[in-house]
C-alpha cells in the first residue's frame, strides 16, 4: 500500500470477516525473460501467489469460478488457504478474525493492525 492508500484506512468504513478457503488455478512458470499468455490472463482481476521453485515459480490464482485453460492449469480445491494482511503481510489462516472495507478499495487487515491504525490501540 501506498502513503496515500495507508491515510485512508482510519476514514473507510469497516467489518470483521472470517475468510474461507477457496479455490486456486495452480501451474509452474518457468523462469524466461516474459509470463505465458494464459498465466496473464488468468491474473486479470484476481490475485496471485508466486512461489519461487527451481526452474521457475509455482503460480497459485484465486479461481472463483468460470472456464480456464486446464493445458496450464489444475484447479485445486482450498488451495487459497490464507489472506496476507495488506499493511505487515502477516497471514490470516482462514476462518480467523480479520476486518476488510465494506466498499472501494479491498483491504483486509489482520487483528493487530486493524487495532493499530483503525482503533488507535497499540498492540
Amino acid at each position: 500500500m501506498n502513503t496515500e492508500e495507508i491515510a485512508k484506512i482510519p476514514k473507510s468504513e469497516w467489518m470483521p470477516s472470517r475468510i474461507p478457503t477457496r479455490n486456486a488455478l495452480i501451474t509452474f512458470v518457468p523462469d524466461g525473460p516474459t509470463c505465458p499468455p494464459a498465466v496473464e490472463a488468468a491474473m486479470r482481476g484476481h490475485p496471485s501467489r508466486w512461489y519461487p521453485e527451481p526452474g521457475g515459480h509455482r503460480v497459485l490464482i484465486l479461481y472463483e469460478g468460470g472456464s480456464f485453460d486446464a493445458e496450464t492449469f489444475q484447479m485445486v480445491a482450498g488451495a487459497w488457504d490464507h489472506e496476507d494482511c495488506d499493511l505487515c503481510s502477516a497471514h490470516i489462516p482462514p476462518m480467523t478474525l480479520c476486518h476488510v472495507t465494506r466498499r472501494g478499495l479491498y483491504v483486509a487487515l489482520c487483528e493487530n493492525c486493524y487495532g493499530k491504525f483503525v482503533e488507535g490501540i497499540a498492540p
